[in-house]
Formats: C-alpha cells, sequence, structure tokens
C-alpha cells in the first residue's frame, strides 16, 4: 500500500512537473518575446493570397523582420485582400518599400517580402500617430504571368492556326515545288557557266561599243551646234549687210514719188487753167517753174543712186553677203 502511494506521489509530481515545463514553453514561444517592440504597418494585395497565413513571416532582403498579424477583406473594396504585418521595432520601413507575396520553396506556403527603400527615401509615416501606415503592393511574378496567361495562350492559338496554314499540304507543295525549280536551274547554271561567262564578255563588249558611239554621237552634235551657231551668224551678218541696200532703194523710191507727185502738182494747175479758159503757157510755166526743177533734180539724183546701186552689184555680186557696211557717224559721234 506504501508503495503504490509512493508510486503515486512520485507520478503526480512528475505529471506536474511536465505540465509546468509544457506551460511555460507556451508562455515564452507566445508571449516571450513581447519585451520586443514592435510597430504595425498595413497593405493591400489584389491577388490571391492562398499559402499565406496568420504568423507567416514577413522578410525585408531576405531578413526575417516580423510577421503576419492578421488577413481579411477589405471594408471599402471587396477585390483587395488587406493583410496587418507586425513590424519588429528599428526596422527601416522607407516610402519607396513595397510589398510582393512570395513562395517559400516548393511547399506552396507564403510570406510577404518587402524590397524597395533606397537609402535617402524618407521613412513611411501614418497620417497621425494613431493611422497604421499603408505599405503599397505590387503583383508577383507568378500573379504577372498568370494574369498574362490567358492572352499568352490566346496569341499562341493565333501563331499555331497560322503556322498551320502555312504548313498546310498545299503550301508544302508548293514550297517543294520551289525547292525542285530552284534545283534545276542552279544545274542548269553549272551546266552552262561557260556560255554564260561569254554572254556577259559580249555584253561588256558591247557596252564598251555604245559607249564610243554615244561618245561620237556627242562629238558630231557639238559640231552641228557649232556649224549651226556659224549659220545664224553669217545670217545675221546678211540681214545687216542687207539692209543698207534696201535702205538706199527705199529712198530712192520715196525719191521718185516726190517727182511723181510734183509732176502730178505740175499738171493739175495746167489743168486748172484750161479749165478756167485762161491758159497761158508763159504764165502756167513761170509759175511752176520751181516745181519742175525740184522734180527733175529729184529724177536725176535717183537715177544716179540707181545707178550707184546696180554698179556695185555688177562688179562684187557677193558684196551684198559679206561687205561690211561703213556706218556714217551721227552728229556728234565720232568715227571708231
Amino acid at each position: 500500500m506504501e508503495k503504490r502511494l509512493s508510486y503515486t506521489i512520485v507520478g503526480t509530481f512528475v505529471i506536474a512537473i511536465t505540465l509546468a515545463l509544457f506551460s511555460f514553453l507556451y508562455w515564452i514561444t507566445k508571449y516571450g518575446d513581447n519585451a520586443i517592440e514592435h510597430h504595425y504597418y498595413k497593405t493591400y494585395f489584389t491577388e490571391s493570397v492562398s499559402g499565406l497565413s496568420l504568423d507567416s513571416p514577413v522578410k525585408l532582403r531576405g531578413v526575417e523582420i516580423g510577421r503576419v498579424k492578421s488577413i481579411s477583406i477589405s471594408e471599402k473594396n471587396s477585390e483587395e485582400v488587406k493583410v496587418l504585418l507586425e513590424i519588429n521595432k528599428g526596422t527601416p520601413i522607407k516610402k519607396d518599400t513595397f510589398a510582393l507575396l512570395d513562395s517559400q520553396g516548393i511547399t506552396g506556403l507564403k510570406h510577404v517580402e518587402l524590397e524597395g527603400g533606397s537609402k535617402d527615401s524618407p521613412l513611411l509615416m501614418g497620417d497621425d500617430k494613431t493611422k497604421i501606415p499603408t505599405i503599397p503592393s505590387k503583383k508577383s511574378v507568378i500573379a504577372m504571368l498568370y494574369d498574362s496567361g490567358e492572352s499568352m495562350i490566346e496569341k499562341l492559338n493565333v501563331i499555331s492556326e497560322k503556322a498551320n496554314k502555312i504548313l498546310s499540304e498545299q503550301n508544302v507543295q508548293y514550297l517543294s515545288n520551289i525547292i525542285q525549280n530552284l534545283s534545276r536551274t542552279t544545274t542548269f547554271i553549272d551546266e552552262n557557266k561557260h556560255r554564260l561567262t561569254e554572254m556577259f564578255d559580249q555584253i561588256s563588249l558591247l557596252k564598251a561599243s555604245v559607249e564610243t558611239n554615244f561618245n561620237a554621237i556627242e562629238k558630231d552634235f557639238k559640231s552641228f551646234k557649232d556649224s549651226s551657231s556659224d549659220l545664224i551668224e553669217h545670217t545675221k551678218k546678211f540681214e545687216d549687210k542687207l539692209t543698207p541696200t534696201f535702205d538706199k532703194l527705199g529712198r530712192a523710191s520715196d525719191q521718185l514719188g516726190d517727182a511723181s507727185d510734183m509732176a502730178k502738182l505740175f499738171f493739175r494747175s495746167v489743168q486748172k487753167e484750161l479749165d478756167s479758159g485762161a491758159f497761158n503757157l508763159s504764165d502756167i510755166v513761170e509759175r511752176n517753174l520751181q516745181i519742175l526743177n525740184d522734180a527733175a533734180f529729184s529724177i536725176k539724183d535717183t537715177s544716179l543712186k540707181l545707178d550707184d546701186v546696180i554698179e556695185e552689184f555688177k562688179q562684187s555680186p557677193s558684196d551684198i553677203f559679206y561687205k561690211v557696211g561703213t556706218k556714217i557717224p551721227g552728229p556728234g559721234e565720232r568715227h571708231e
């Protein structure tokens, strides 16, 4: 009986010590870190937080700096998940720090990774002492791949359809025919390369001949241009030589016209005397003697000029084309 009592006492004592030890470990685990002060931050994720749980670690550049305190749906936006972070005091959370979800190995569990936070950026503070600061979030690589997965699949489907069209039996047959034609063409070129070389040589000779003929044509054209210039110059000289001769003939014609007008005046005067019935030849001649003298002088002068022109033609008919006329200077001009 005494042995059973001693076993009971010993067993009770061992159980009590064990419970006390477990209680102490539990207290240390849950409340022992209360001596470390914390700051609280919140962040919002638009992607799924599956794999993230309470007490999941929060890391900054791979260093664990806190844990997830709570996870809930945002009251203001049902598409966002609100995550409250408990961060060790003294951890520098900057304004340009951002949060994203990261996986822990291949287990599927997730933690919050803080990145960014440049040296010169100020610390992230709330609007007032009671408001919790908000750390902006970004989508993880997996979330971005997931979001773009549908569009990528659609593009791959389009590419696959186009590839199927390109690689259709008809197009494959076309490609086969093209390859066969290329093979025959290369074979023909290889068999007739000597003829092709001769043909290219003949083309080179033809090109040289064309260049030579073109140069000759260019020279002939230049010669024709010079001859045309000489012809135009001779034509201008002919015009210059012929003009004085026609001027002489014109002046002679004018003088003949003047003599004719004077003769008409004389005969009109005679006719007038006859019509009046007082015809007196001596009076008529006396009154029109000056007119008759002028007419006779004009006729004589014209006759002399015509004789000079005719004599010039007789002596040298070519002077009408090549003789250089001498210009008579006007009043106040000097001989050159």
